[in-house]
């Protein structure tokens, strides 16, 4: 049952910093939904909707509308997929670019304040560990296919 307290603890964790970090999204007028979906395409790039569904856990009816607005507000632009007519490719704009520089340096600072009462090599540990985490759950989820 250790898996399951795991699981709890990381989802805590999250919810906790994404509380702490909303401002930064707020002050863009965006929802938290919001900001994981562009987080997500700034780090991975353009990407199929399917695959912006599968990364950030939203059903694609509510992943169909937040698309929508991120596509009015002028953070995203959508494309066909030269490869499948049926798809489409949602690609980060250049607002999403600027706001993704200057936002990472504030959060980066945020987050320094919050654990800076934690030693470096308690929070190196940590990314290795939590890597080695996904790392399973990927291998397991290949497994399954």
């Amino acid at each position: 049952m250790k898996e399951l307290e795991l699981v709890e603890l990381l989802g805590a964790l999250q919810r906790r910093v994404m509380k702490r970090l909303s401002h930064h999204l707020e002050a863009q007028g965006l929802s938290m939904s919001e900001g994981v979906v562009l987080w997500r395409l700034h780090k991975h790039g353009a990407s199929r909707v399917s695959e912006i569904g599968a990364l950030s856990g939203l059903p694609p009816s509510t992943l169909t509308g937040l698309l929508d607005r991120l596509v009015a507000g002028g953070w995203l632009e959508r494309e066909s997929d030269p490869d499948d007519r049926r798809a489409v490719i949602m690609r980060g704009t250049r607002m999403l670019d600027e706001f993704s520089r200057t936002s990472m340096r504030s959060v980066a600072r945020d987050l320094e304040k919050s654990f800076k009462s934690l030693p470096p090599d308690l929070i190196a540990r940590l990314v290795g560990d939590l890597g080695m985490i996904i790392e399973c759950l990927e291998n397991e989820e290949g497994a399954r296919k």
